[in-house]
């Protein structure tokens, strides 16, 4: 019975796709993201399905969000841009719920193939966008997806971190590459990103928010409206959460203390 609910509810987010083709891609791209990794040979299915839909070497996704169409272009074969349109078709970063102040800009960390930037622009079509991004085949399909649907964006190709520093990328570890100061054959440039007062700034930056946000907070930036994904949360995310607090934010989102990484939204009270 708990698989029909999920594939029920899958399927009611999914019907927000152009039209049935689109809709039946929606639902294997949010189901690839709830399918337990040890159903191997489910996951295997649907990913192989998600490739059916494919032109040449990209796979399509065109979404009928609330403010307008958007095109997903997703490479085809890859889990990650499966995982990341997935997260969109069921909701990707939500606002606060009830009042807010529209932001002035949005800054996105992490920006991969660009999916949360294109849900935010479509919400806020007329305010300037920054991408932070510092793998560079993720920058090509961000750049891609950026002209499809006609988002223009100041595109940063480096990670973000405390200071300006040159670190490591590990592509092959967390969810979509981890920047740290191991040693990798990946040197990467990292920089305090630029955060305009008032802006709606997205954190998906694989365990580098840590060291990102106390270092925005303490210097003084006042973004309005905070959306992150916080890795570890089991073991250390709360820290975050009472630093958001001391700074004057309230947080949104339901999530369990015990969970491994939560999304959640601070909204700044003024």
């Amino acid at each position: 019975m708990s698989a029909l609910k999920t594939s029920a509810r899958l399927w009611q987010y999914s019907r927000q796709g152009d039209g049935l083709r689109d809709a039946c891609l929606a639902f294997l791209c949010s189901g690839l993201g709830v399918i337990g990794r040890h159903r191997v040979g489910l996951r295997r299915l649907f990913f192989k399905a998600i490739g059916w839909f494919a032109q040449a070497d990209q796979v399509c996704l065109r979404l009928n969000l609330p403010e307008r169409i958007i095109a997903v272009r997703m490479r085809r074969g890859n889990e990650a841009d499966y995982l990341v349109a997935g997260e969109l078709v069921v909701g990707g970063y939500p606002l606060p719920a009830g009042e807010y102040t529209a932001p002035t800009a949005i800054v996105d960390g992490g920006a991969n193939i660009g999916v949360f930037t294109l849900q935010a622009a479509a919400r806020f079509p007329d305010v300037p966008v920054s991408c932070y991004e510092p793998e560079k085949a993720n920058l090509e399909q961000l750049r891609l997806n950026l002209a499809t649907n006609g988002v223009e964006a100041e595109i940063v190709p480096k990670a973000m971190w405390s200071k300006t520093e040159e670190l490591f990328f590990h592509p092959g570890l967390s969810y979509t590459g981890l920047v740290n100061k191991e040693p990798s054959p990946f040197p990467i440039a990292c920089e305090l990103p630029r955060v305009p007062a008032g802006c709606w700034l997205k954190l998906d930056i694989e365990g580098a928010e840590y060291e990102v946000l106390p270092a925005l907070l303490k210097g003084g930036a006042k973004p309005a409206i905070v959306s992150m994904e916080i890795h570890d949360f089991n073991q250390r995310g709360q820290g975050l959460l009472d630093l958001l607090r001391q700074f004057g934010y309230s947080i949104h989102g339901s999530f369990k203390p015990d969970a491994p990484c939560v999304t959640i939204c601070a909204c700044r009270q003024e």
